[in-house]
């Protein structure tokens, strides 16, 4: 399985949505879609915006010699999202200490892409909440201006019995 920001690299060299959609579906693993949920969905809300103040992009680690993985810091994120009872008990500088720490054990690249959940962004040009949606139509609810019901719509406790 490739690296996640390897596929997302993919993505953005392709041509045009055919070929992007082809990404996604040569490339799907479990990780990539908790990070499209994490990233997009709205009920996905964090406590941190950006990096600590510490943190510095190591510029002396080899790609697939970090001794932690996406995959498996993924799963811990529940400790940065707003509303989840193990969040709400940190302090803020005890969630510092803790994303700093997540960070370090990371290729820098994958790093990046946790930050990029966190953002709700991931920097990838073509990536964005209508492309997912279109991937995933179950994952992400349809934003408010698709849901917006117009004149033509009848309210159903106004129609007649």
């Amino acid at each position: 399985m490739k690296p996640l920001y390897e596929v997302f690299d993919d993505f953005e060299k392709a041509k045009n949505k055919k070929e992007r959609m082809g990404v996604i579906a040569n490339n799907l693993s479990s990780t990539l879609v908790d990070v499209l949920k994490m990233t997009f969905h709205p009920n996905y809300k964090w406590k941190v915006k950006e990096l600590p103040e510490n943190y510095r992009v190591p510029d002396d680690v080899l790609p697939g010699l970090t001794y932690d993985s996406l995959n498996a810091q993924i799963r811990r994120l529940y400790i940065f999202q707003e509303g989840h009872p193990t969040a709400e008990t940190l302090t803020e500088k005890r969630r510092t200490d803790l994303l700093f720490q997540m960070l370090n054990s990371l290729e820098p690249r994958e790093a990046e892409i946790i930050m990029g959940i966190f953002q709700k962004d991931q920097g990838v040009t073509g990536l964005d909440y209508k492309f997912v949606k279109e991937a995933f139509p179950q994952m992400l609810p349809w934003d408010r201006k698709s849901t917006r019901l117009n004149s033509s719509h009848t309210d159903i406790s106004r129609m007649p019995s």
